[in-house]
């Protein structure tokens, strides 16, 4: 398991981040965009939007492969398909890596 922050994630597109909302707060997760030592942000175009979008969803997208890894497990996928099944796996291990040292100098674990 993850130890990601579990509530649902949210893009507020008023303060440009992805967030939970705790303890009727909200906090956040992650910048959308860069701002300048002022705290003056830039211009947000769509590409930064989708990707919001896409950090929005990630909870739900890991719970769901792990999900699928499980029932693929159980039909033999490993056997039938090894290199899909090796992909998933990769993609996991990189959602369940949670600090700098689990990768060497490229960026892979």
């Amino acid at each position: 398991m993850s130890n990601h922050t579990k509530e649902e994630w949210l893009v507020d597109r008023q303060d440009y981040c992805v967030c939970v909302m705790r303890d009727g707060d909200p906090l956040e997760i992650a910048t959308i965009g860069a701002m300048d030592h002022n705290g003056i942000k830039y211009v947000i175009g769509d590409e930064s939007w989708a990707n919001a979008y896409m950090m929005r969803t990630a909870p739900q997208m890991f719970e769901m492969l792990e999900e699928l890894m499980a029932k693929a497990y159980k039909q033999n996928w490993n056997d039938q398909y090894p290199e899909l099944m090796e992909k998933a796996e990769k993609v996991l291990l990189l959602a369940k890596a949670g600090t700098p040292q689990d990768f060497d100098d490229e960026g892979e674990l």
